[in-house]
């Protein structure tokens, strides 16, 4: 195959497991939300929010880092396995770390300790985190084995939700499905890895775990501010709002996400392809930065227009009379799959590309400054409405900070090309126009 034809392989296996993301919803959260109510999908959202803090923790960024190494050395089998078992073994530990972490903090929280069981179901997504390799199929732009074992395990835990939760009381139990469609899919994708993959032994030593560590960190960090304020929201808004105002918000929430979920495939398939540009040359991977921008918007736009325009029907036809709230609550969202389109293409494709870390990094933390007081005011003063408005200020702040330093060095990659001045970094002198 061609380097074009594998992107579009990547970007059409990467769009069916989008479609399969989008059915599966449609089928379990309008069904959920009546099952449960409310107060208990609220409460099992409270519970997702904070084991997603482990979740993140676990992750570490690998799906960056480790998706940029595999792409830079994917024809040499032997690289990619120490890459492969060098970043399991440093997931491994991290698991550990956060499960201990996450039994400690529901035994000392009398709030989380009333609901102990729910907390332990939901470490089935540390489990799948710890056990998935997303990252290794991404980066040799083999993904459609991880979509095949993704949409199967996505099917199978639809049909559970349906089949077996039938009372508010069945919270844990569903709690436990939607934990563990990455550690279902995690059985059907060890054989792929070893046969067809070819991965094979290699014992990592303590520097190769550490060296994974270390690459992955300036990510983890960029990305642990934007998580963490996003993430609070749900927790922020369960603490001085009340489980009802996060069962409203929470409804709306995955509605968005689903919208912003839309723009994946293209995204996570260029990642790895504009990583293995940049190793030939700078200006090639600018070149492909600048048709993922255009199309990136584009597609964002058309998705927040349509989203503000029929969250009412959405709501009614998904939620029912009870979540009424939620549609104003996704009004209020509405903008943020145009906002995250910019973060994806600005920073994660283009600074992290670029090996600008350290600049994300501190645009994160200036999100995270500016986000989580506002979420608390906000959530305090107008409920899931002000969490939502909290969520877009700080996606809002995020995206002016990485315009305002993309420019300032000269990676105007909004711009035609016939426009482009020469970057000030990080290009060499004679990559040109």
């Amino acid at each position: 195959m061609t380097s074009r034809q594998v992107l579009h392989e990547n970007i059409l296996s990467l769009s069916i497991l989008q479609a399969i993301n989008y059915i599966a919803p449609l089928i379990t959260l309008p069904y959920l939300v009546r099952v449960l109510q409310p107060p208990q999908f609220g409460l099992l959202s409270f519970a997702q929010g904070v084991v997603l803090y482990f979740d993140f923790f676990t992750d570490f960024g690998f799906n960056f880092s480790a998706t940029k190494s595999i792409a830079a050395c994917r024809n040499s089998p032997r690289s990619v396995s120490r890459i492969f078992w060098s970043t399991m073994f440093a997931k491994a530990l991290l698991m550990c770390a956060s499960g201990i972490a996450l039994a400690l903090l529901v035994a000392a929280i009398p709030k989380l300790r009333e609901t102990p069981s729910l907390f332990a179901v939901n470490g089935f997504y540390l489990l799948g985190t710890a056990l998935f390799p997303a990252w290794l199929f991404q980066g040799l732009e083999k993904m459609k084995f991880a979509v095949g074992a993704l949409g199967i395990a996505r099917l199978l835990t639809a049909g559970a939700l349906v089949l077996l939760v039938r009372h508010p009381g069945d919270y844990v139990l569903a709690g436990a499905i939607q934990a563990s469609v990455e550690l279902i899919a995690s059985i059907f994708v060890v054989p792929v890895v070893f046969k067809w993959v070819k991965v094979s032994w290699y014992r990592p030593s303590l520097s190769d775990i550490t060296d994974c560590l270390k690459q992955a960190w300036p990510v983890f960090l960029s990305n642990s501010s934007l998580f963490l304020s996003l993430s609070s929201t749900t927790v922020i808004l369960g603490s001085v709002a009340g489980k009802t105002e996060v069962g409203y918000y929470s409804a709306a929430d995955k509605l968005i996400k689903a919208s912003i979920a839309a723009l994946s495939p293209v995204s996570q398939a260029l990642y790895p392809h504009v990583a293995a540009a940049r190793c030939r040359s700078s200006l090639s991977a600018l070149q492909l930065i600048r048709k993922s921008f255009a199309v990136m918007v584009t597609l964002s736009l058309l998705i927040s227009a349509g989203t503000a325009l029929l969250a009412h029907p959405f709501c009614h036809l998904f939620f029912g009379r009870s979540f009424a709230h939620s549609a104003v609550v996704l009004e209020c969202l509405s903008p943020l799959p145009v906002l995250f389109a910019l973060i994806a293409v600005l920073g994660t494709q283009t600074m992290l590309i670029f090996d600008m870390e350290a600049a994300l990094t501190k645009i994160m933390l200036a999100g995270a400054v500016v986000g989580i007081p506002v979420t608390v005011l906000l959530s305090n003063a107008l409920g899931a409405v002000g969490a939502a408005l909290s969520s877009v200020a700080l996606a809002t702040v995020i995206v002016a900070g990485l315009f305002v330093v993309l420019y300032s060095k000269g990676l105007h990659v909004w711009k035609y090309p016939g426009a482009q001045p020469l970057p000030l970094t990080p290009l060499s002198p004679t990559e040109t126009e």
